[in-house]
């Protein structure tokens, strides 16, 4: 009965109402939308490095080659990297304190008349770190390399039905013909893995000549987060003039806006909610105040105190309910535009910079 009675009051004076739901709902959104944002920067940094399953990535940029020595055709290493051993490489840094796998890449060019793209070698026997971790990507009857020096293949999604290349069929390089047998669907998780195509580590060394076992990219993963700082202090000792590419590189992509987001947003958040919370319950604690007329014709009529209240905790929950999923549906609006508001607006720099 006393449900009743409030719910018919509430719809009485539903314009009131409504504008009360409403600026209430706005309210808690606000609080909701900086967690919801926060969140999302913080994704746009992690989510290059975590969907690599990896911490660190170490190169060596060389910008500095003859450009008479410098092939424009075929495939060859790229000249802005520089190769280093991959087996002592490899257990060099496995002997740093705190680092937990590492993984090698040699990245390729191919040049041909129309197009040019980005190859990556991997090693079949190298642990599941980096780009070497792309077999959780693969699509559906997709394979991975039977051995280093198959004659196979694994193209990157799009790019795949952007040529009309088809799982089961041939891609030409030079002279030679390479079974596709996958397709990898990045899901644009990372913009830190932009390759067209995914050799067997041996067969790619074949294309450009190599006799000697070179890489141009390590990815390093860590047994835990903690480490990062003294993993790369080691790093940089051990390799001077070497890249180390981290989350702390991604991070510089960033605008100010955004890196201020990053590393102060969890506090943002609790603020801004805190601050909804009680401009929320101020909105309805002036609704009551507007009415509160009504509590004294009751008082007035004998009601008794307990009904009184149970009248205003229920006209309270209806209205705070009513804006909670106000505040929901711009939650749902605001997670759906997000990723493209993002993009609009200069809050980061998809190209990496280091």
């Amino acid at each position: 009965m006393m449900i009743r009675i409030v719910l018919k009051n509430i719809f009485y004076y539903w314009r009131k109402t409504v504008i009360t739901v409403c600026l209430a709902g706005v309210i808690l959104f606000l609080g909701i939308s900086s967690t919801i944002f926060t969140n999302y920067i913080k994704g746009l940094v992690d989510s290059p490095l975590k969907s690599l399953q990896t911490e660190i990535i170490l190169q060596k940029d060389s910008a500095n080659k003859n450009p008479q020595n410098v092939k424009t055709s075929g495939v060859i290493v790229p000249f802005n990297l520089e190769s280093f051993p991959k087996t002592q490489t490899s257990e060099k840094i496995s002997k740093i304190s705190g680092v937990k796998n590492v993984s090698t890449v040699l990245v390729l060019w191919q040049f041909d008349i129309k197009n040019n793209r980005t190859l990556v070698a991997l090693d079949v026997d190298d642990p599941k770190v980096g780009l070497r971790n792309i077999e959780p990507m693969l699509m559906p009857g997709s394979k991975f390399f039977s051995n280093n020096d198959s004659q196979e293949i694994i193209l990157e999604r799009h790019f795949a039905t952007l040529f009309k290349y088809k799982m089961g069929g041939d891609y030409q390089i030079g002279t030679n013909n390479y079974k596709i047998i996958g397709l990898v669907d990045f899901q644009e998780q990372s913009n830190l893995a932009n390759a067209q195509g995914f050799l067997p580590y041996q067969t790619a060394l074949k294309l450009v000549g190599e006799k000697d076992a070179l890489v141009n990219q390590a990815f390093i993963s860590l047994q835990s987060s903690s480490n990062l700082p003294k993993v790369k202090e080691e790093l940089t000792t051990l390799y001077p003039s070497f890249s180390i590419i981290s989350k702390d590189n991604l991070l510089k992509n960033l605008s100010g806006l955004s890196q201020m987001f990053y590393r102060f947003g969890t506090y943002f958040s609790t603020i801004m909610i805190g601050i909804s919370l009680l401009l929320a319950f101020s909105v309805l604690r002036l609704h009551h105040l507007e009415y509160a007329y009504q509590t004294e014709i009751l008082n007035i009529l004998g009601w008794p105190k307990m009904k009184v209240r149970q009248w205003i905790a229920i006209d309270t929950l209806f209205i705070f309910a009513s804006a909670v999923i106000f505040a929901s549906l711009l939650t749902l609006l605001l997670q759906w535009q997000l990723p493209t508001i993002v993009k609009s607006a200069p809050m980061i720099n998809y190209n990496i910079k280091l």
